[in-house]
Formats: structure tokens, C-alpha cells, sequence
């Protein structure tokens, strides 16, 4: 019996601790099938038909409700997507995005789309030349600032207006690594 009654205090504490996280407002973990997804040779953006696995610096990925993935090649196509849904993908809502994931620029580990700090209009290019760069912390976000230019925003301001001024010359830039042609 005292293994279930040990048992049952692990319990009763989880529960007790996943409620405690809740009223100090602690987001919540992503459910099971909203992390970050594989990026495979053979998808395309989204948004512009590149493919995103030649870049992986520079992936993003928006995971729907029903687990389904759309990927991009940059944070600039993945917005654009995001704030024109309607042409990209009509058969989707914005409520049936279950979460929003971006490359850490300086560690490349995947973050919360939501929660970055872009540095907009520097002078470090994208697969597509200007892009939105997404760094974890606002301190990481102005140290790349200081030496590659641009403006910082959050996820919640970034609008139409903050990447129409990106989308000229979309050049891509020829010293990003490329796959070797099979």
C-alpha cells in the first residue's frame, strides 16, 4: 500500500504544481504534436515556393490544430502567410494555429515564434534578402542591433506594413550553403 500511496502524493503534487504554473500564468507547455516538426527536402514555403530545407538557419513553421505543418524558408514569408491567410491557405482560420516556431538566430534552437524579438532591416540577408531575424532575448536582439543596423519589434507589432519595405530586391544571397545536386 505505501507504493500507491506514494504514488498517489506524486500525483496529487504534479497536479498541484500544473495548477499553481496556471494561476501565476506560467504559458503552458505545447501539447504532444505541437513542437517543431521535421523540414524535409521536399516541401515548399508556404508563401513562396522555396524550399525551406536548403536553409535550415533560416526555417520557420506554423503547426495547425489537426498536427499538419507549413514551413517557410524565413520569417518574412512566414508572416506574410500569417497576415494574408486568406490567400495562402483559404481553407484555414487563425484559430486553427496551434503554434508558431522560429530559429533562435544566434543559437539556432527552435523558440516560440511569439515570444522572439526580430530584428528587422539589418544587413545580414535571407534566402530572399531582407528578413525578419528572431533572437529569444531582447539582450541578444540589441547586441545584433548594434552591429548589423536595423529596428527591433515583437511578434504581436510585426504587420503588413513592417514587411512591404522588405520585399524589394529579394535577391537571394549566393553564400548560403546549398545542398549538393543529385
Amino acid at each position: 500500500m505505501r507504493t500507491k500511496q506514494a504514488g498517489s502524493r506524486t500525483i496529487n503534487r504534479l497536479i498541484i504544481l500544473g495548477l499553481t504554473a496556471m494561476l501565476l500564468g506560467c504559458p503552458p507547455a505545447f501539447a504532444a504534436g505541437q513542437e517543431p516538426q521535421t523540414i524535409t527536402e521536399g516541401m515548399s514555403c508556404a508563401a513562396c515556393g522555396m524550399y525551406p530545407h536548403r536553409y535550415p538557419q533560416w526555417q520557420t513553421q506554423v503547426i495547425f490544430t489537426d498536427g499538419t505543418m507549413a514551413a517557410f524558408d524565413g520569417n518574412k514569408c512566414m508572416f506574410r502567410f500569417l497576415l494574408n491567410m486568406q490567400k495562402f491557405a483559404p481553407e484555414r482560420q487563425p484559430d486553427q494555429i496551434a503554434a508558431i516556431w522560429v530559429k533562435d538566430f544566434k543559437t539556432g534552437k527552435w523558440l516560440d515564434g511569439k515570444a522572439a524579438h526580430y530584428v528587422i532591416d539589418s544587413r545580414e540577408m535571407g534566402p530572399m534578402g531582407k528578413e525578419l531575424i528572431p533572437f529569444a532575448s531582447r539582450n541578444a536582439a540589441e547586441e545584433f542591433q548594434k552591429a548589423n543596423g536595423g529596428t527591433i519589434e515583437t511578434y504581436a507589432n510585426i504587420s503588413m506594413a513592417t514587411i512591404k519595405p522588405l520585399m524589394g530586391g529579394m535577391h537571394m544571397q549566393m553564400n548560403m550553403p546549398h545542398p549538393p545536386m543529385q
